[in-house]
């Protein structure tokens, strides 16, 4: 969990460490993380995912930037100033999540609400 004093805590699933690791997309992270701090609401609220938002983020490895890089699906509590990093995954594994997939990520959404 990297907390910024005054602002957001951000906090990752292993499910997405694991994958943000896997991707190499570690330096991708920390530029995503001021890019959210700057603007918690970035992206588009992904339809089906209780409310996950989704945005780009650049895979150094593909070197085209942010549209063929990788997507990460995250949820915003502004009551509690977190930001949950759920999922990761790179353009070319999946042009879009499956329903399986947000079924599953409504689920981890709820959770997080619940507990928060």
């Amino acid at each position: 969990m990297a907390t910024t004093p005054g602002l957001l805590t951000f906090v990752e699933t292993t499910v997405f460490t694991k994958r943000v690791t896997a991707l190499h997309l570690e330096d991708s992270l920390q530029m995503l993380q001021h890019e959210l701090l700057a603007n918690p609401e970035a992206g588009d609220v992904e339809p089906g995912t209780g409310g996950l938002r989704k945005v780009r983020m650049r895979d150094p490895g593909r070197a085209k930037g942010k549209r063929g890089g990788a997507r990460v699906h995250y949820l915003w509590l502004k009551h509690k100033d977190r930001i949950y990093l759920i999922f990761v995954y790179g353009k070319n594994e999946s042009a879009k999540l499956t329903a399986e997939q947000k079924r599953q990520l409504r689920q981890i959404a709820t959770q997080i609400r619940d507990q928060a």
